[in-house]
């Protein structure tokens, strides 16, 4: 089992979604300011992002939407390459601002939007202990989080954010269980999961007209059907349904690249590779690090294969 799949599936139990939702059968009306900056995020203008996002305090919208919002621009500028500022220490002080705020309140007297908040920003405090490789860490977030997790599993047919922590607690964490028993004991106190249901419950969140939970869910099915699934034809789809949308998004680049490296196809990959290289080079507004960190990662890979990388 490779270390990309072991980061996948832990970084994925607890990460839920940015919403601010509604129930499941009516379609989440997020703020329209908060849209434009997920929006340059996803065409991977992180510059733009950033200063959409700084308009937020000349709003009215709530605190700990505005720093979630500013965590996942954090986790963007981490994950791209960026090296410039401390992306860990930041995130960890903004999100245990949002804890702090909001655990001073009975779970009993919490709104869903709160309980919901209570689980992304553990999630996000666990995402990026994995992708720093701390993975035990991480993993105690799940202990912290219990009893807002299974109120928002219970709730998952009610409201469409449920829905998606639905979809990846039981996919995730039945996954974790059955490849990496080490984990078991983490899970004895945690609500039963069902991978199949978790699978179920993403491909419907996939096909909801709100862009937001759309796009993390497809995020997500890309990188489940190939790196744990074997469907290898359906990952494809979903990332050249992705790259359609945001040409510019290096990241659903080196997805695509990844799927037909692993799917055996390596003269496609090595297609794919040019076209990495090409983004990366075309994309607006992107510092060197980011131009290069993930054409670089790729580059080895390919390496690997014994695939000429040359254009």
């Amino acid at each position: 089992m490779s270390k990309s799949i072991l980061v996948l599936i832990l970084g994925a139990i607890l990460t839920g979604f940015l919403t601010y939702g509604t129930q499941a059968q009516i379609i989440s009306k997020e703020p329209p300011e908060v849209v434009e900056v997920f929006d340059a995020m996803y065409r991977y203008n992180l510059p733009e992002a950033e200063k959409k996002f700084k308009k937020l305090y000349q709003t009215s919208l709530d605190p700990n939407l505005i720093d979630l919002t500013h965590a996942n621009l954090l986790w963007w500028w981490l994950i791209s390459g960026d090296d410039s500022r401390d992306y860990d220490n930041q995130m960890s002080v903004i999100l245990h601002r949002i804890i702090d705020r909001l655990g001073q309140k009975p779970v009993g007297k919490m709104t869903e939007e709160e309980i919901f908040t209570m689980i992304h920003s553990y999630a996000y405090l666990t995402r990026v202990d994995i992708y720093l490789e701390r993975y035990f860490t991480g993993m105690v977030n799940l202990k912290r989080t219990l009893d807002y997790l299974k109120i928002a599993l219970e709730n998952s047919e009610k409201y469409d954010k449920y829905m998606l922590v639905s979809g990846l607690y039981n996919y995730f964490s039945a996954v974790t269980v059955a490849k990496y028993p080490v984990f078991a004991p983490f899970f004895a106190l945690a609500p039963k999961s069902d991978r199949t249901k978790g699978f179920n419950l993403l491909n419907r969140c996939a096909r909801m007209d709100n862009i937001l939970v759309r796009n993390e869910s497809l995020y997500y099915l890309m990188k489940i059907n190939y790196q744990l699934e074997d469907d290898y034809k359906r990952s494809l789809e979903i990332a050249n349904e992705l790259l359609r949308r945001y040409p510019n998004n290096l990241i659903y680049h080196y997805h695509k690249f990844s799927i037909l490296i692993e799917a055996g196809k390596k003269m496609e990959a090595r297609d794919a590779y040019s076209d990495l290289l090409r983004t990366s080079t075309a994309a607006p507004d992107l510092n060197n690090l980011q131009r290069t960190h993930l054409a670089d990662i790729a580059r080895k890979r390919l390496l690997k294969e014994r695939i000429n990388p040359a254009i």
